[in-house]
């Protein structure tokens, strides 16, 4: 309706926006919510596996939008935002986190090192969030009095019902908490946790996304552990002041080393009660299954096997499908699961590289008249790139988005630039860093040099992510890896 009335709204809406900010209050229709619980994992009989998404106004979310922007500007222009939170901020990302901490990983595992990490959880984390002590913090950083006022009605006073099965329950006033699904919601959360890293990188490292936090530290002999465990405690202790409850069920300790190590006993200390903290050997980090080995086999398992099933119901569900429709759906359901933070896991392991490319060539002979050729015709037939030149082509957008400003420059990996012109290579090309294990060798940082380097210059100085893209496909779409994944790149700087 909003989008047939746009040559006639607007001026409605900006006069009901101006009035709301200026006096500070929002229409009671704006603050009533319905939840839909939607399912996150676990067991579906249990109410806590169930994220409560509120569905608002939207015209309100309009509103939000508009709020959301400059409160963004404001934050960013000023630099307000803490370099180690990664979520829901332009210029991060969950791979740009994952990148920069596997990185450090390596180098530190290179030197002879384990590293320990705790990963944390907060229970509830949103729905948690003390109004009054979000509001203060907002005046700590000097937002405008007016925003704050309406952001305090925006936030309180809301009424919210719960809909299951089309049927509605009575309505319940929010008594804390930021509502998940709102456009304002998220900035408010990150504002409200901004201070957290504080309590804890004099001692260890701490990266957030969101409500996402992991310590670490690289671990030489006892001491380091123990500062590692003051720094958990830290947290501990933060989340107790800020009413943000830890889940100590789900806080889990990984150690990443190459032998044994030290296993040292870390936990919490609440109320004059130890909780201690339960080591794994993998874990699951924004969406990667980090494994203490760090080789990635736990995760492309997982990948494949999620992507088999997603091709499996394209099977079942159609009987004679076109090349159109096929590659329409196999993009969205099956390749998107294969290529998500491709550049953290990007495997160099044969078996790796089969499995993935295994799923490709069994969904290119959906379509009948690739049935009877071989899998590289039928990649040729459908002029569908292999998995492996895919990966390779991601690195490399990472690596122009890195070096070019896309991404916030506090928050990217260690990509040394060689500035020797005696040397050949574009006029971008980075410097080639010594390793000594394979899985340093065939990490982000390391892979990418030889292939970025024997770029040439109009394609390294394009003027856009777009730019880019089409410049390199033009240059590589002759490549044997475009469409036979046991080739490889003939790139002389290598």
């Amino acid at each position: 309706m909003l989008n047939e009335l746009q040559d006639v709204i607007p001026g409605v809406l900006k006069d009901i926006f101006e009035d709301s900010y200026e006096h500070g209050i929002l229409p009671e229709d704006w603050k009533s919510s319905i939840i839909s619980a939607v399912f996150k994992k676990g067991k579906k009989s249990l109410v806590e596996n169930y994220r409560p998404i509120s569905l608002t106004c939207i015209t309100c979310k309009l509103m939000e939008s508009i709020i959301r922007d400059q409160m963004m500007d404001y934050f960013l222009s000023n630099k307000l935002f803490n370099k180690y939170q990664y979520g829901f901020i332009k210029g991060r990302s969950v791979v740009l986190q994952l990148l920069k901490i596997i990185d450090d990983w390596l180098l530190n595992l290179e030197n002879g090192n384990q590293i320990d990490a705790i990963y944390t959880d907060f229970e509830k984390a949103f729905d948690k969030v003390p109004h009054k002590r979000l509001l203060n913090k907002l005046l700590s950083y000097r937002v405008d009095s007016k925003l704050i006022t309406w952001i305090e009605s925006f936030l309180c006073h809301r009424t919210q019902r719960v809909r299951i099965n089309g049927v509605l329950s009575n309505s319940q006033n929010v008594l804390s908490g930021i509502p998940q699904g709102t456009v304002l919601g998220p900035l408010l959360f990150i504002i409200f946790i901004n201070d957290l890293p504080d309590a804890c990188t004099n001692l260890s490292k701490i990266f957030l996304f969101a409500d996402d936090a992991k310590l670490y530290k690289c671990i030489s002999d006892i001491s380091d552990c123990e500062k590692l465990s003051d720094s958990g405690q830290h947290l501990s202790d933060w989340s107790e002041k800020w009413c943000m409850k830890l889940n100590i069920d789900k806080c889990k300790v990984l150690s990443v080393k190459r032998k044994d190590g030290i296993k040292f006993p870390y936990g919490f200390s609440k109320c004059n009660n130890n909780f201690a903290l339960e080591h794994v050997d993998h874990i699951k980090d924004l969406g990667v299954i980090i494994d203490k080995d760090l080789c990635f086999d736990l995760h492309i398992s997982e990948k494949v096997n999620k992507a088999f099933q997603m091709l499996g119901i394209i099977n079942r569900t159609f009987v004679d499908i076109d090349i159109i429709t096929f590659l329409l759906l196999y993009k969205t359901m099956v390749r998107s699961h294969l290529e998500f933070a491709g550049s953290v896991w990007n495997p160099y392991k044969i078996n790796q590289i089969q499995s993935l490319e295994k799923v490709q060539k069994r969904a290119t002979k959906l379509v009948k008249s690739c049935k009877n050729l071989s899998y590289k015709d039928r990649l040729i037939h459908l002029k569908l790139p292999t998995l492996k030149f895919r990966r390779l082509r991601g690195d490399m957008i990472e690596v122009f988005k890195i070096l070019n400003g896309y991404y916030d420059e506090s928050c990217v990996p260690n990509l040394p630039r060689n500035f020797d012109t005696r040397t050949r290579g574009n006029s971008l090309k980075l410097m080639h860093v010594r390793t000594k294990l394979d899985m340093r060798k065939f990490s982000f940082c390391s892979r990418v040099v030889g292939y970025w380097n024997s770029l040439p210059d109009y394609v390294v100085k394009a003027t856009s992510v777009n730019m880019f893209k089409n410049s390199l496909d033009k240059l590589w779409i002759n490549e044997e890896m475009y469409y036979d994944f046991e080739a490889n790149i003939s790139c002389t700087c290598i």
